[in-house]
């Protein structure tokens, strides 16, 4: 046997062999060569492939993912022949005149003559029938998760929205409109107000109707934050420690890139990590501890705080240019004491929310339940009184609202604001109450409200983070307004 006929018998051995198929076209697409390979995947026979008169197109339809038919310019083979360099790799859908069809991928390449210009071109077509099946199904998936995540979207945006902010109260009214006025650009915003005025609502209010609701909303409580570990959670490290999480290393400014990033206690923030942040600010970029290197972020800041405007300048609790660069749009947002018009108002949304998810349904309020409810203080404002409505609801029966399901002195005990003497100190039970309850509440944020991770980010046991919600008064929700 010849070297010759040895390779030319081992070729075809290899043709045959092979679970592709292989297929030689001339200059007029024309078939010259096909093996077994290529036979199955069409479904075309020899006495159809070699007529002599039909092109490759008479025989096959071919559209590529688009549904374009691939004939005269948009053939492949054809782009060859005429001259275009290298290979060419097409995915697309063939019809024999059997009524076959399938998926494959097909790269074609240029045999050429002794003198260099196009000759014949050789293909090699794979079947993709199943992958392209999986590719339509993950497709198919990722088009559903787009279309769950903006259904998400639009519940945040309803939540969130200004129909779902309650308010008969006209020094309110001036809140609203500077809210309104925060949707319409991206400058910083500071808001003021006690505990449980809902800060935190009027943030995400802004974000959900204004220029970043396509990005993240990203939040910081500075008081649940170990003071050593506040500067590398709100920047991120350059060396991210071994075992740390993705936003560890990114650091919460990284995470807010495109979003909002909400500070809660930002007069609490230590001076070091207040320079770096309004220099991340001016520079729209960020740089983590121990790196030399900036990483640019977009992000707008909504910051927080439980004093007055007054106040922090007295204290000197906030960097006058900190303070300066945050105040351009400042909103105050007014006790519950001072709005108490809105008080049934607020009573009757929480009703609603809650009636769902109670065995008790309540239709009606009391006169002296009214009476109650008016004449008490609410110093821990909208958030006591929904704990307070929450807990008359379990602790009577029928459908009205009485004035014995208020227990007011047991609500403000859970709520960990009992009134100490009036020395300008706050009594130290309630300061650390209030820091317990803003250590929990950032961790259920955190966590999407479930307990049990919660209670492994704070290092305590389950039951024990149920006992000190229960006793703080705690519901795993959105502050309210």
């Amino acid at each position: 046997m010849t070297p010759q006929t040895a390779e030319r018998l081992a070729l075809e051995r290899v043709m045959e062999s092979t679970q592709d198929g292989v297929f030689v076209l001339d200059d007029q697409q024309r078939f010259v060569f096909v093996n077994q390979a290529f036979e199955a995947l069409t479904g075309l026979q020899p006495k159809e492939v070699f007529s002599g008169t039909h092109a490759c197109s008479d025989l096959l339809e071919c559209r590529d993912s688009q549904g374009r038919i691939l004939s005269a310019g948009l053939c492949p083979a054809r782009q060859l022949s005429e001259g275009k360099p290298g290979a060419v790799r097409q995915l697309m859908r063939i019809s024999s005149r059997n009524g076959r069809e399938r998926w494959v991928e097909t790269i074609y390449t240029t045999l050429r003559k002794d003198g260099g210009e196009p000759g014949h071109v050789i293909g090699i077509m794979r079947d993709a029938t199943e992958s392209k099946a999986r590719e339509d199904r993950w497709e198919k998936t990722i088009q559903g998760l787009r279309e769950q995540v903006e259904q998400l979207r639009d519940q945040m945006r309803h939540q969130y929205g200004f129909e779902g902010v309650v308010s008969h109260s006209p020094g309110m009214q001036g809140v609203l409109e500077k809210v309104r006025s925060a949707c319409t650009g991206t400058s910083p915003v500071l808001i003021s107000g006690e505990p449980g005025t809902g800060k935190e609502m009027v943030a995400r209010t802004i974000h959900f109707n204004g220029l970043q609701r396509e990005g993240p909303f990203v939040t910081m409580c500075v008081a649940a934050t170990p003071r050593h570990l506040i500067e590398s959670e709100l920047f991120g490290e350059g060396h991210a420690p071994a075992g740390t999480t993705g936003l560890s290393a990114a650091g919460l400014c990284g995470a807010a890139d495109g979003g909002t990033l909400f500070v809660e206690g930002v007069d609490e923030l230590p001076e070091n990590c207040q320079v770096k942040l309004l220099k991340t600010l001016e520079e729209g970029a960020v740089r983590s501890v121990g790196s030399v290197e900036a990483v640019p972020v977009r992000l707008r800041l909504i910051a927080s705080t439980s004093r007055t405007l007054s106040e922090i300048r007295h204290q000197n609790t906030l960097r006058d240019d900190l303070l300066g660069r945050l105040s351009v749009l400042s909103i105050e947002i007014p006790p519950l004491r001072a709005r108490k018009e809105d008080i049934p108002v607020l009573v009757d949304q929480f009703v609603r929310e809650l009636n769902p998810h109670s065995s008790r349904q309540i239709r009606t309020i009391s006169p002296e339940a009214w009476e109650a409810l008016n004449d008490y203080d609410w110093p821990g404002n909208a958030q006591e009184l929904r704990n307070a409505i929450e807990a008359a609801m379990t602790s009577g029966s029928g459908d009205a609202l009485q004035r014995e399901d208020i227990d007011l002195a047991s609500v403000a005990r859970r709520s960990g604001l009992n009134k100490g003497p009036v020395t300008g100190i706050t009594p130290l039970d309630n300061l650390l109450a209030d820091y317990e309850r803003q250590a929990i509440l950032t961790a259920l944020r955190k966590t999407g409200s479930q307990r049990s991770l919660a209670a492994r980010l704070l290092g305590i046991s389950r039951s024990r983070l149920y006992r000190r919600m229960d006793a703080l008064g705690i519901v795993p929700r959105s502050e309210i307004l």
